[in-house]
């Protein structure tokens, strides 16, 4: 065996490596700004908020339709709300205002129209004062008002109801349907958008749009490993195995709930959000569990009212989420007593096996959908979803393992 001592690498060496983590950390800060920056405008911008009364109304839980009602309300009583950095009108009421005064105008044009239909009424209403001699003419006066007045008055509600609804109508689907990719300006790659506006929005681009989560760091995936000891035994691809099955997975209306957030739209924190799809609402619960990812998150400028939504559509922020939500896992895992390794972690990410009893002593696992649940259940009372994978038939059974599987066979293949 050699004596020989061996090459110690050189200060210089050293030195450009430093400098290149320096770089890399340089160029991530300055992509992150960016990012937060357009992100910001778009949130702040007047022109972005037809009602926030409406976004207001979802923060408190509600449905969009329940949200849209109690805007209407809620406009009815103000010009504007009381925001952050002052009173924001919505240019709602105003087009609301401007419809009516058009419709009282249209109104008012078919009131001649409308005369003709109460003057046939007169008539068969003196025939029948004419035959029934009990009949005054001051009543038949009065029935004659009351049946033009109610004509006038629905006409009038029609118009307004019509002209209303036109014009919301109008502003719903120019907020919520148009995915241009200056919308959406995450999803671009030097200058190429990395979507279509289809129903299956990101086929075709999965790798692509898995590679934006590693542009500003290429060891971003291997780094969270350090900040997470949690993660330990399990392996990066089944992060980036979980992320590439949400974006082979993903829908045209998930997309425009990435949208709404984005322009200030939409404020829910129980609807999944960006590649990760998690919730706002879960982010918040990960921050207080791992002050590490509150600490990134601050680091990369994500502070204040709705950081947990924005971090959600930055790409470079995937890989620590997903870290983080897997660390929550390992310990909903190890509470439980349930072996932590790659297979049990993969059903942890969406359970989808119910199980319930075969009248004996064996247990029938299924991957029920649907009404299937339902129907199901008035056969089997003991049917209940399996959380996690206690046994190998779960995974056996599970369809949720077998596409993190096709992920990750499809990932070894490039």
């Amino acid at each position: 065996m050699s004596n020989e001592s061996q090459p110690q690498p050189s200060s210089q060496d050293q030195d450009g490596v430093l400098d290149e983590e320096q770089s890399n950390l340089q160029f991530m800060k300055s992509q992150l700004e960016g990012a937060k920056k357009q992100l910001k405008e778009a949130t702040t911008t007047r022109g972005k908020f037809d009602s926030m009364t409406e976004l207001l109304a979802l923060q408190d839980g509600m449905s969009l339709e329940e949200a849209r009602a109690k805007a209407r309300e809620m406009q009815e009583k103000a010009f504007g709300i009381a925001f952050e950095d002052g009173t924001v009108e919505t240019t709602r009421r105003h087009i609301a205002d401007a419809a009516r005064a058009d419709g009282n105008a249209a109104s008012g044009s078919s009131a001649g129209a409308q005369a003709s239909a109460p003057a046939s009424g007169v008539s068969a209403s003196n025939s029948v004062a004419a035959a029934e001699p009990a009949a005054q003419p001051q009543e038949a006066a009065h029935t004659e008002d009351t049946a033009e007045a109610a004509a006038t008055t629905q006409a009038e509600a029609s118009t307004h109801t019509g002209a209303i609804t036109q014009v919301e109508a109008s502003l719903y689907a120019g907020a919520a349907l148009d995915l241009h990719p200056e919308a959406l300006p995450w999803l671009m790659s030097d200058g190429v958008c990395l979507f279509r506006d289809t129903e299956r929005p990101f086929e075709g681009f999965e790798d692509d749009l898995l590679a934006l989560t590693s542009r500003a760091d290429q060891f971003a995936w291997l780094r969270v490993f350090s900040l997470f000891p949690q993660l330990n035994g399990l392996s990066a691809e089944l992060l980036r195995a979980f992320v590439r099955n949400n974006l082979f997975e993903y829908t045209r209306n998930k997309l425009i709930d990435d949208y709404l957030v984005s322009t200030g739209q939409h404020a829910r924190h129980d609807v999944a959000l960006g590649f990760a799809q998690i919730s706002s609402g879960k982010i918040l619960q990960l921050e207080k569990q791992f002050p590490q990812l509150a600490a990134f998150f601050a680091g990369a400028g994500y502070i204040g009212a709705a950081h947990e939504s924005l971090v959600l559509l930055d790409p470079t922020c995937v890989p620590i989420v997903v870290a983080a939500y897997v660390a929550s896992l390992v310990d909903e895992l190890n509470e439980n007593g349930i072996e932590v390794n790659d297979w049990t972690i993969a059903y942890a990410f969406r359970p989808d096996v119910y199980a319930h009893s075969d009248g004996g002593e064996g247990t029938v696992y299924a991957v029920l959908e649907g009404l299937d649940v339902s129907l199901s259940k008035v056969k089997h009372w003991d049917q209940h979803l399996e959380f996690y994978a206690e046994n190998d038939q779960i995974i056996s059974a599970s369809q949720q393992v077998k596409r993190i599987v096709a992920q990750l066979v499809h990932m070894a293949g490039q």
